[in-house]
């Protein structure tokens, strides 16, 4: 059985045929892999960068993997039957004690008792089949199955919406007509994750700017012009003028510099939230105290963003065949390139770097 096997913290990656039969949870549904993802937690475990990733307990090596699109070959539970398509969940809690984890919610586990598949003490869906527990499986409408693996970074950002939308519930930010579409957001970022919280959001009625140090891609003109998102190069048109102008709400996707957040918190209106998604890989952030003054007088918070979790997956593919019906042209371009898993080439070249324009590379299995 071909797998895809990672060593962590060491760095490096191999395509290896595995003896032994990967299995979760109660492991009553077989399923085989179609495709997966690749995203760059997958980067930074086989770069050696991720140190919090781990094999499961007793062993040296993981299968790699958290983003997967599988067909069911076999289940003896009644709601899945054979030629259903799935999609697992990746974070889970099989022996979890708190609450959350207890009521299926290790998204936000407070004894740090979960386990992440493909990341942290569990297997990933890079491999040719496995035994999942049907607790852990989401139906995937098959109309939306090309581009049905966005789901999984998606279903983060359903609740990264969910959660900044909780959180304004402190006061009342409807606007004068019961919507959002008074509210001006701003995005840093142009990846997948920018991508997809800027289509979200403009999908529940925000105003929605996104921002890079560059000009748009020919892939991102398209992408914006069609959901009607305006796109700021701030590298040429500066921080100074988004300072001015004043947002709702900031998204921060970039990964980049932490000096970018004391930017992001001077661009907030009273009331106004940040939301931070990823993490910073360098710089520092300093805030001068009328900076800090200003942020508690205007009311504003900060909150982390990580990790959906089954409602949010279920989220995904109706927020997904709904693009697929009112931005097709956004819909087509979210996949930007396939590579064969039997091609070891592109396969290495694919999952150790990312590739300029992207939004989504996936590997498809024969």
């Amino acid at each position: 059985m071909k797998a895809i096997v990672v060593k962590p913290p060491k760095p490096g990656v191999e395509v290896r045929d595995l003896t032994q039969v990967i299995r979760h949870g109660s492991g009553t549904v077989k399923v085989r892999i179609l495709e997966n993802g690749i995203c760059g937690t997958d980067r930074e475990i086989v770069r050696g960068e991720l140190t919090t990733a781990r094999p499961p307990e007793g062993r040296d090596w993981l299968v790699l993997g958290h983003e997967a699109l599988g067909i069911v070959e076999d289940s003896s539970d009644p709601r899945f039957k054979p030629g259903d398509l799935v999609m697992p969940i990746n974070r889970r809690s099989y022996h979890g004690k708190c609450l959350n984890c207890l009521v299926g919610r290790p998204d936000f586990c407070e004894a740090n008792e979960f386990v992440e598949a493909g990341i942290i003490g569990m297997d990933g869906f890079m491999v040719e089949y496995w035994y999942d527990d049907p607790k852990y499986l989401v139906k995937v409408p098959k109309n939306i199955a090309d581009i049905a693996v966005m789901a999984q970074p998606l279903s983060d950002l359903e609740k990264s919406v969910e959660e900044i939308l909780n959180v304004q519930r402190r006061l009342i930010w409807t606007c004068d007509d019961g919507t959002y579409n008074c509210r001006r957001s701003i995005v840093f970022g142009t990846g997948s994750t920018g991508i997809l919280i800027s289509l979200l959001l403009r999908t529940i009625g925000f105003e929605v700017y996104v921002a890079n140090r560059r000009d748009p891609l020919e892939s991102e003109a398209k992408i914006t012009e069609e959901a009607g998102i305006i796109y700021y190069n701030y590298s040429k048109d500066g921080l100074d003028k988004l300072k001015s102008m004043g947002f709702d709400l900031v998204v921060d996707t970039t990964g980049a510099s932490a000096s970018l957040i004391g930017h992001e918190i001077e661009m907030l209106k009273p009331n106004g939230i940040l939301g931070l998604f990823g993490f910073p890989a360098e710089g520092e952030l300093t805030l001068r105290y009328d900076v800090i003054q200003r942020f508690i007088y205007k009311s504003n918070a900060i909150v982390g963003l990580i990790n959906g979790q089954k409602p949010h997956f279920q989220q995904a593919l109706a927020h997904l065949a709904q693009w697929k019906s009112i931005w097709p042209t956004v819909a087509n371009s979210l996949i930007t390139r396939v590579v064969d898993v039997n091609d070891d080439k592109e396969l290495m070249q694919v999952l150790n770097r990312k590739e300029k324009g992207e939004i989504k590379v996936k590997i498809k299995w024969s």
